[in-house]
């Protein structure tokens, strides 16, 4: 990893570090350094003593006259006393001393519920700041916690940074403490100070430095003061004092993604499982994978021939690893029109002269052509269409949805359990100028239909379709994108739509509006700026954080998330990618790169499941 210039006091430290991490705590460290002030050290008392032999000088005492010289004044007197008065004699000269200091600086962390989450990120910079400045001036850096008084430890390892972020606690002094100051009747924040101050005056040596870091502490606490408090929702506010000076700044909150990485000392972005199958078939570079719905399950085509593999996964809480992937064929004279994974099945829609066909679909029988104007079914499209099939309110009723891109189709029949054939189904138009399509078999599907007015989230299952949400909104919808469930009558989850932008800077960009709707916020939104070099895919799986788009960069050759606070490269190809997909409920996102190798990136990025389907 290749630091900035600026950013190279610290690079021992940084290269602990991912590359997105080390971004994120690069730019909170130019921002507090200059807040911290110059280093104090005190002179340490005591007589200096020499640290060797530097040269030889022809002055000097002769307490340090060369051995050799005092020789000559045995042998020869007449030739010592010359040498002498001449100024010739040789002295040894002792190495200047360097001037010692109370080499020690501690810093004390409020690791309470007062600095929680955000805070934390200014608690491990300020770690790494004050480590840098001790090892700069030949001191050494000490760092302890709040609530364990006079313990302190090393600041010269990972492992160190880690053992700080990992000490939290609910009571600022835990449990036993909080106690004793209800008993007591005490200020239990002035009365751990306190200790600390007690136990640094009686360490050898002294601290010349003495930092505490957390919520607002008496006085100057122990000499200098770092008081980190939220300033609102997006921003920290951060104050240092000490007698000398006052410093007030506001910091504004990082990528959440990378931040919460770091507080979970998950320091590097490893790949947990990177595995290869030989493949015996190259993998379509053309249709982009279908991933079902729970992401337990992938397909892939073959190029050039009615068959597909099944790539299945293992369960998100295990390891991963890629199991031997199962292959479905269909008959070499039908064409697939639109295909799903029926459980862990490849299904899908055959295209006949007549009929289309329902393959690994129940018993469907053969399904009346729809009008030209709503499905052009021509053998040879460009990309497959979606299907599901969906249960109806009982046990022998079924639903075929097909969604052609811009049009929802549905199939009704009775599936009888006596064993007598179904009535020929019928279909309808479910919706036209249908943006997005997420099934989530067996009981419902949800869709994302633009209006005049907005764009619709609706709900299809076995009791019909209803609206779950009606979001209105300014200019012409194209592509979008669904990710979440319901909750009773009302969506939750992710929604994401892109609209027409026009020219900026003379290039093109689309402009995409991102909801959320959730229990306990409500509707939240934002808007984005994306240049249309890039190729959205999708939307990040539901997480704590606001909603975030999936996305290819403009040289095909990364998959980045790209929320409202900035954007995280999920995984780097060693090949451009032709298709990606990402699943409708799962953290799982699959791609294929031109060599037609198959890449499955799963809990954002950290797994990394590899299948060779090329045939390089």
């Amino acid at each position: 990893m290749r630091l900035p210039d600026t950013l190279q006091p610290w690079a021992p430290w940084l290269i602990w570090f991912d590359a997105e991490i080390a971004g994120v705590l690069g730019d909170l460290l130019l921002r507090l350094h200059p807040a911290l002030g110059a280093f104090r050290l005190r002179a340490q008392r005591g007589a200096a003593e020499p640290e060797g032999i530097e040269d030889l000088r022809r002055r000097g005492s002769y307490e340090r006259l060369l051995l050799s010289e005092w020789a000559l004044a045995d042998a020869a007197p007449e030739e010592f006393d010359r040498r002498a008065a001449g100024g010739e004699h040789l002295f040894l000269n002792p190495k200047p001393v360097a001037r010692q200091v109370d080499a020690l600086t501690v810093a004390v962390f409020d690791a309470g519920p007062s600095q929680l989450g955000a805070p934390r990120l200014v608690h491990a910079v300020l770690w790494i700041l004050l480590a840098q400045r001790a090892q700069a001036a030949g001191a050494r850096f000490l760092w302890g916690v709040l609530a364990r008084p006079g313990e302190l430890h090393e600041a010269d390892s990972p492992a160190a940074l880690k053992r700080l972020l990992s000490a939290r606690s609910l009571t600022p002094g835990g449990a036993a403490s909080a106690r004793a100051s209800v008993e007591q009747g005490a200020d239990l924040g002035r009365d751990l100070h306190a200790q600390w101050a007690q136990a640094l005056d009686a360490a050898e040596p002294s601290p010349s430095e003495r930092w505490s870091v957390g919520a607002h502490a008496p006085g100057y606490a122990l000499g200098h003061r770092v008081d980190v408090v939220r300033a609102d929702a997006d921003e920290l506010a951060v104050t240092v004092a000490a007698r000398q000076a006052r410093r007030e700044l506001r910091l504004r909150l990082p990528d959440p993604e990378p931040s919460s990485r770091l507080l979970r000392g998950e320091f590097e972005r490893l790949a947990a499982s990177r595995q290869k199958i030989p493949a015996h078939a190259r993998l379509s570079r053309q249709q982009p994978p279908i991933i079902a719905a729970d992401g337990r399950s992938v397909a892939t085509l073959w190029a050039g021939e009615n068959a597909a593999y099944v790539q299945r996964l293992s369960p998100p809480h295990q390891p991963q690893r890629l199991l031997p992937p199962k292959t479905a064929r269909w008959a070499k004279h039908r064409h697939l029109l639109a295909a799903c994974l029926s459980g862990r099945h490849f299904a899908g829609v055959l295209t006949r002269s007549q009929f289309l066909d329902p393959w690994q679909l129940a018993h469907w029988p053969g399904l009346p052509h729809p009008l030209p104007q709503h499905l052009n079914a021509a053998p040879g499209q460009a990309r497959l269409m979606q299907c599901a099939e969906i249960a109806g309110n009982d046990d022998e009723q079924r639903h075929l949805l097909l969604w052609s891109g811009s049009r929802l189709l549905c199939w009704s029949a009775r599936h009888p359990r006596n064993g007598r054939r179904c009535d020929r189904p019928g279909y309808r138009l479910l919706g036209e100028n249908v943006l997005g399509f997420v099934a989530l078999p067996p009981q419902r599907a949800f869709y994302l239909q633009g209006t005049g007015e907005g764009v619709q989230v609706r709900r299809f299952d076995g009791a019909g379709v209803e609206t779950l949400e009606s979001l209105p909104c300014d200019g012409e919808a194209g592509v979008g994108f669904l990710c979440g469930n319901a909750w009773g009558d009302r969506w939750q989850g992710d929604i994401a739509v892109e609209f027409a932008a026009g020219q900026r800077g003379g290039e093109r960009h689309g402009r995409w509006r991102l909801w959320r709707r959730s229990r306990s916020q409500g509707l939240q939104d934002f808007e984005l700026a994306l240049s249309a070099a890039w190729k959205v895919v999708g939307l990040a799986a539901v997480s704590a954080d606001a909603p975030a788009l999936i996305a290819l960069d403009p040289d095909r050759k990364a998959v980045v998330r790209i929320g409202e606070r900035g954007r995280t490269t999920l995984y780097a190809s060693p090949q451009k990618i032709s298709v990606a997909s990402v699943a409708a409920a799962a953290d799982t996102i699959a791609l294929i790169d031109v060599s037609g190798r198959l890449t499955i990136l799963r809990h954002q990025g950290r797994d990394v499941l590899v299948y060779e389907g090329g045939d390089d």
